[in-house]
């Protein structure tokens, strides 16, 4: 076979990755508000700031909104914490992180307000309208937009984290494990001179292999439940996750599997009598993590699956916050 120059060779590889790397210009609408104006320099007060029922997809689905809240009375750019609701990913809402009732997830996000700390919390597309890994783009997407945006609300787009509960706690953790991943970012919402990146992730009670869901339950003594295609699970995946046919879905579903020395620093915290999603679950991620070399912490406690203790105890509110705090790393004024 007759062999090309290498130049032309060359030549012709460079032009093959120009076309693979090509991505859509801006909308009108992303070319306005991409880095609206420079980020607050750090002796400037932030002022207070709420957002509601804020878009993160231009033209997108109904689900592609967040609220933000900017606390105000801090200076210089505010480091974000965004959290993820659950619900299996086939109902729920943002609207539980404001909410005094039942777990009381507002006694979490007050003890972040007080920290200094912003916060967004994020819809995103359920099970019943589309399959993963819609879920994930969106989350990233939105994630995206917080920081393509923190220059107008005086945000640091450098600490971005994010927590979540149960399903939220799934995507939180993919958002960490597939960190710096291209492949997974997605094509909604901001994408040129955007990030998705997190410096840390907070899992509550959060699913981190699909597959290993009701054998877990089993081990713990608290039988099958919910199981096969008609689980959260697989409607997630439009699949059975214990199933042979289903067994590459559930994979490319699950946390655990992109689990690396880039994955986010995690905290993981679940409850000792959990029989929906059973605390093995986080006990795996978190010593894959470890092994990982990436700086992770369990916290095991008394209670079942999305109880109020998790948010609403002063001491639960300090792990969290404690273990955010590393990583955001407020200004020495105490942000």
């Amino acid at each position: 076979m007759r062999r090309m120059p290498v130049a032309v060779t060359a030549a012709l590889a460079l032009s093959l990755l120009g076309a693979c790397a090509t991505t859509p210009p801006l909308t009108p609408e992303e070319h306005r508000t991409m880095h609206p104006t420079p980020s607050t320099p750090p002796a400037t007060p932030v002022p207070e700031q709420h957002v509601r029922d804020q878009a993160y997809v231009a033209g997108g689905d109904d689900a592609h909104t967040l609220d933000l809240t900017v606390p105000g009375g801090h200076r210089g750019p505010r480091p974000v914490v965004v959290f993820i609701h659950g619900g299996g990913w086939e109902g729920g809402s943002r609207a539980l992180f404001e909410s005094t009732e039942g777990q009381n997830v507002a006694a979490l996000r007050d003890a972040l307000h007080r920290r200094g700390w912003a916060t967004a919390s994020i819809d995103y597309r359920l099970s019943g309208d589309a399959r993963m890994p819609a879920q994930l783009h969106d989350v990233k997407a939105a994630v995206r937009w917080v920081y393509s945006h923190a220059g107008r609300y005086g945000l640091d787009r450098e600490r971005i984290a994010v927590a979540g509960e149960s399903a939220g706690g799934h995507l939180a953790q993919l958002l960490g494990t597939t960190r710096g991943r291209a492949a997974h970012e997605g094509r909604l919402g901001p994408l040129q001179g955007a990030s998705s990146h997190v410096v840390a992730v907070v899992s509550y009670y959060g699913v981190s292999d699909l597959a290993a869901v009701v054998p877990d339950r089993v081990r713990a003594g608290c039988g099958r439940g919910s199981a096969g295609r008609s689980s959260p699970e697989g409607k997630l995946i439009g699949a059975d996750p214990g199933a042979e046919a289903g067994a590459k879905a559930a994979a490319a579903a699950s946390p655990i599997t992109y689990v690396s020395p880039e994955s986010a620093p995690t905290l993981f915290i679940h409850g000792r009598q959990d029989c929906v999603v059973p605390h093995a679950q986080s006990e795996r991620a978190a010593e894959a993590l470890r092994r990982a070399g990436v700086a992770t912490d369990l916290v095991l406690t008394d209670g079942g699956h999305a109880e109020s203790r998790y948010y609403a105890t002063e001491d639960m509110q300090r792990k969290a916050v404690d273990f955010l705090a590393t990583y955001l790393d407020p200004p020495a004024d105490g942000g």
